[in-house]
């Protein structure tokens, strides 16, 4: 044991005396030749060193910050996805808002309301057809006046389900209505041009009638309100030789641009 104790004593001031002789030896400035020796010889390691962990630091510096990037991007495109969505939801709302507006302007009478209705499909295959979403669970009936806004005229209802109903267009050869010339008063009958216009037939030949002039849904038509616009003359095709005359009529609705429709509810039907 004592020999053991001897030896850890004897290390221990062993170290310290060495310590001290090059505390010493550096105080004198002997050691400056060592010192710059091995500092010669170990600065390209330590520059080595320090260059592969500056770029070991800046690739994780750049990994963070391209992680934190990525991050922020995503919840700027959440944010701006979720602006577009509000912004497109705000321009249908005030669409709805535009047309309820200017079919304020044009009362309907008392026993007559409005619903307004989305055009979600167009069948011209089996005719000039639009697809409403609203039907039977809304009032809608077949046979009611179909519209836009400001009274331009439509159609009407051709079959009506719970929650949709088609719409046969004034456009359609076979849809025929009774109409007037707004000045002239001179009464007609209009029809679809096989969905490439409007014709007005039936017109008496000697008829004053003129280019321009607007024409409107006649009372007498079964369901179909009156003084509803159909559409203004294009042309006149008149010959002498024959008893009537007819006009070719621009439509006062643009079929093509149509989104939403109003339908004429009659509570007496």
């Amino acid at each position: 044991m004592s020999q053991g104790r001897f030896s850890k004593t004897f290390y221990l001031f062993s170290v310290l005396a060495v310590i001290l002789l090059l505390i010493f030896f550096n105080y004198l400035g002997w050691l400056s030749f060592p010192k710059n020796f091995v500092y010669g010889a170990s600065l390209p390691f330590m520059k080595l060193f320090q260059s592969v962990d500056r770029q070991i630091a800046g690739a994780f510096n750049f990994w963070i910050e391209l992680k934190n990037l990525n991050r922020e991007n995503k919840v700027l495109g959440d944010e701006k996805q979720k602006l577009l969505d509000e912004n497109i939801n705000l321009k249908e709302v005030l669409r709805e808002n535009e047309l309820l507006r200017q079919q304020l302007a044009i009362v309907p009478p008392e026993k007559e309301q409005l619903v307004l209705a989305n055009i979600v499909g167009y069948l011209p295959q089996v005719g000039q057809y639009f697809l409403l979403d609203e039907g039977s669970q809304r009032g809608l009936k077949e046979g009611m006046t179909v519209i836009t806004a400001n009274n331009f005229f439509v159609g009407r209802l051709a079959e009506v389900g719970d929650r949709w109903a088609k719409v046969s267009l004034v456009l359609d050869s076979n849809f025929l209505v009774n109409v007037l010339t707004q000045e002239t008063r001179v009464r007609g009958i209009v029809r679809g041009n096989h969905g490439l216009g409007l014709i007005m037939e039936m017109i008496p030949i000697d008829a004053q009638i003129k280019t321009g002039e607007s024409i409107l849904t006649s009372e007498i038509n079964d369901q179909i309100s009156g003084g509803l616009f159909v559409g203004q003359i294009s042309s006149i095709e008149k010959k002498e030789s024959e008893i009537f005359q007819q006009a070719i009529l621009q439509p006062a609705v643009d079929f093509n641009k149509l989104e939403k429709v109003f339908v004429i509810i009659n509570s007496g039907n």
